[in-house]
């Protein structure tokens, strides 16, 4: 686990000793560096021409700060790091999909909506962030993971992070529940061999080749949602085994999730108020 300072972006005294608590359970022992705005943490991270992965090893970024607002704060942090060496959770009390979907765009490499129980800090907060300090070194690539059981618990905890965090939080943020409900198309099933071959594209093509392929399958009839549930969903969950079978790193991960989120957000039907 890198031994670096985790950044706290939080002006809300009870979620930062909340936070604090989280980690301390967690078993990390990184130093953690407060900022109770953006403006400070602006100033505080982005002062200077050194390694931005010097000031920090982490960032955990509330959304809603006085000044310079959290969302702003998240744009520049990745202007400064566009390598994303630097892994940025953003832990929120905002469930709202424009939210979510705005701060994946952004580069946040997490999004949480804050728990109301300690018990909750513990065992999700604690944990989301003890995973990311291990993901990465300075070049923003995985590290080697360690030896036996270490290896395979860790292996584990990242796969929990994307089928826990990520599937269902894309799956909320653009509504995909109700895209399924009352579509009277047939039902869209694939082999593991169609799944294996769109986990390859995410993670080898560019974005204009793996939409052609989504896009073929749609001039065909297939229901969004049905889409979804049956490839999109599956392929991240594929592209998490292969990591853990060692088969790629986690920059490799990182894209094709967010090759995915931006299909399934391009896929995304308007939804329009109903008028009586």
């Amino acid at each position: 686990m890198s031994s670096g300072t985790i950044v706290s972006v939080e002006d809300s005294d009870t979620d930062f000793f909340a936070l604090q608590h989280a980690l301390k359970v967690a078993g990390v022992t990184n130093r953690i560096e407060r900022c109770e705005n953006g403006r400070e943490a602006a100033g505080y991270l982005l002062s200077d021409s050194s390694e931005f992965s010097d000031r920090a090893s982490l960032i955990v970024l509330d959304l809603n700060l006085p000044g310079l607002d959290g969302r702003d704060l998240l744009q520049r942090i990745r202007a400064q790091d566009p390598e994303r060496t630097v892994p940025i959770i953003v832990l929120s009390t905002s469930s709202h999909p424009k939210d979510i979907d705005r701060s994946y765009r952004a580069g946040a490499d997490a999004y949480m909506v804050k728990p109301l129980e300690l018990e909750d800090w513990e065992t999700k907060v604690g944990q989301l962030a003890q995973s990311w300090l291990k993901i990465g070194d300075r070049t923003g690539k995985r590290v080697p993971l360690p030896e036996g059981n270490n290896a395979t618990h860790h292996a584990n905890q990242l796969s929990r992070v994307i089928e826990g965090e990520v599937i269902p939080r894309l799956l909320l943020a653009h509504y995909v529940s109700d895209w399924v409900v009352g579509d009277d198309r047939p039902e869209f099933v694939v082999g593991e061999q169609e799944v294996s071959e769109f986990s390859r594209l995410l993670l080898a093509e560019d974005f204009t080749v793996i939409s052609a392929y989504v896009a073929a399958m749609r001039a065909q009839g297939v229901a969004v949602g049905s889409l979804y549930v049956s490839l999109l969903a599956p392929a991240a969950r594929r592209i998490s085994d292969w990591w853990r079978a060692d088969r790629c790193n986690f920059t490799d991960v990182s894209v094709a999730l967010s090759r995915l989120q931006r299909l399934t957000r391009d896929l995304a039907p308007a939804r329009h108020p109903t008028t009586h």
